[in-house]
């Protein structure tokens, strides 16, 4: 994956080559027409985000009018745009800032409740290490869940393996699952503990897609040798692919909601 550009950067990048290629320019003819060194233009169509001078002479140069330029200016300045999780001083952001610029996250969680839908407490109560770590990642996952509340709303499919609710719900958690799960952009399903193998037994995973088309799914498991990605199509379509399988085996989400409401769920 792409580690210097966000979702916006790579559209530019997208953008001002199918531009070049409209103008039927190739990049060496298209860089002795700028004054910009043809190493350098190949850098600009992959991975390296143009000046604002440079993004304004090749929109010139592949024939844009200036009126049109708005668009193409705003995607270089939301590309600049200082992310909010530079705050948490992570080592690793791949996943938070894809999860950030997603349209819909589809999962599976084996082991605990999906990171969007716990409560504080909750989300403090999976985690280990020293104080001020614990608080920072809290913070970090209480942030993650503005994407829910704010728009552009974030669409979530979360498919829950029964045996996470037996363990850590207390009476707000519960009232967190029931508010959530009445959201309209949120779908809970709970999926039976059942007395034969399938495929979510392999463990947790998230898919994430995007607005743009152009952009791949990208799919994330996380183990005890930490956390493993990929935006190969083949692997994200057999991840999807798992995923309706166990939304099949699950129940529905008025059913889901309902055992929410069960009086004895969350003492």
């Amino acid at each position: 994956m792409n580690q210097d550009l966000n979702y916006y950067g790579k559209q530019l990048l997208r953008a001002l080559r199918f531009l070049r290629e409209q103008a039927r320019l190739t990049q060496e003819e298209a860089g002795q027409r700028v004054h910009i060194e043809y190493k350098k233009l190949s850098r600009m169509e992959r991975r390296q985000l143009p000046t604002y001078h440079e993004l304004i002479t090749l929109l010139d140069a592949y024939g844009v009018p200036s009126c049109d330029y708005g668009p193409y200016v705003a995607l270089w300045e939301l590309a600049r745009r200082r992310p909010w999780w530079r705050d948490f001083q992570l080592d690793d952001a791949r996943y938070v800032r894809m999860e950030d610029e997603a349209a819909l996250k589809y999962e599976f969680q084996l082991g605990h409740l999906p990171t969007l839908l716990q409560t504080e407490d909750y989300a403090r109560a999976t985690m280990s290490g020293s104080k001020q770590t614990v608080k920072k990642f809290t913070d970090l996952r209480m942030r993650q869940q503005d994407r829910l509340d704010t728009e552009p709303f974030l669409h979530v499919h979360a498919l829950i393996h029964e045996p996470v609710l037996r363990q850590g719900i207390d009476r707000t958690q519960r009232d967190m699952l029931i508010s959530r799960a009445e959201m309209p952009h949120v779908t809970i399903q709970i999926v039976p503990q059942r007395n034969y193998l399938h495929e979510g037994l392999n463990g947790s995973v998230v898919l994430l897609s995007f607005d743009d088309l152009f952009e791949p799914d990208a799919a994330f498991t996380e183990t005890m040798l930490g956390l493993q990605d990929t935006q190969d199509f083949a692997q994200t379509a057999a991840i999807r692919q798992s995923l309706d399988h166990l939304t099949r085996l699950a129940l529905s989400p008025e059913e889901t909601l309902l055992v929410f409401k069960t009086p004895r769920f969350g003492r």
